[in-house]
């Protein structure tokens, strides 16, 4: 269960971030904003990755200001408890974010995975009490779908009303948007973008049902390491 932390008067201690967005170093679901001399790791929605990843190099803004919430992820009972930022372009997203996570069972990164319709979508499901939509979302199963509505309904007016036009998440990466991905990747580990797009270009060629990027880089490891 992700824990909040809060200073007093319930104001997060990281709320908002203005920075560099590093565009080359995007992922499915965070991204690097650099501050002065730090550099600060923000879960985004995967619908937030995808779009400021496939930005045109001439609208790819920068600064850009992030509405943030800080918690610390992990269970009181033991195991690591890593502080985490999550990340919104728009402070009403963040809004429906927390209030959403406030239900039992809907951590932080089920819901940055979960949220693909429009948000005035599903707080219109919520306020009708409609469980068969909620349960299409991945993740949420009839239980807590059921949670949701017991929790939130009476809540969601002001989200119902938000002109939401693209959902914050998209259930799965454009063949696209992954060897994008995949290129940066390579990048990371030191491959020159020539070699990297060339690597990419073969496997994708010859492994047409790629899914993620661990898929990626599995077959990345079979061609540099071949029968190991």
């Amino acid at each position: 269960m992700p824990i909040r932390i809060l200073q007093p008067g319930s104001t997060d201690l990281i709320s908002e971030i203005t920075g560099e967005v590093l565009y080359d170093r995007i992922q499915r679901n965070a991204l690097l904003v650099r501050v002065s001399s730090l550099c600060y790791e923000v879960h985004v929605p995967s619908g937030i990755a995808a779009r400021l990843r496939g930005a045109p190099a001439t609208e790819r803004r920068n600064p850009q200001t992030f509405y943030t919430i800080y918690y610390i992820d992990g269970g009181l009972g033991g195991g690591h408890l890593t502080p985490k930022l999550v990340g919104f372009l728009d402070p009403l997203d963040r809004e429906f974010f927390e209030t959403f996570t406030t239900v039992p069972g809907v951590g932080f990164m089920r819901a940055l995975k979960c949220l693909v319709r429009p948000l005035n979508e599903i707080a219109l499901a919520i306020e009708r009490g409609d469980a068969a939509f909620l349960k299409e979302l991945p993740y949420i199963g009839a239980k807590t779908a059921e949670r949701i509505i017991t929790e939130l309904r009476g809540k969601m007016a002001k989200f119902a009303l938000a002109r939401s036009e693209e959902p914050l998440s998209v259930e799965q990466e454009t063949a696209g948007e992954l060897k994008q991905e995949a290129v940066q990747v390579l990048e990371q580990l030191e491959y020159s973008h020539g070699e990297a797009l060339r690597m990419a270009e073969e496997i994708f060629a010859r492994h047409k049902n790629l899914k993620t990027i661990e898929d990626f880089l599995r077959r990345v490891f079979e061609q540099v390491h071949p029968g190991e």
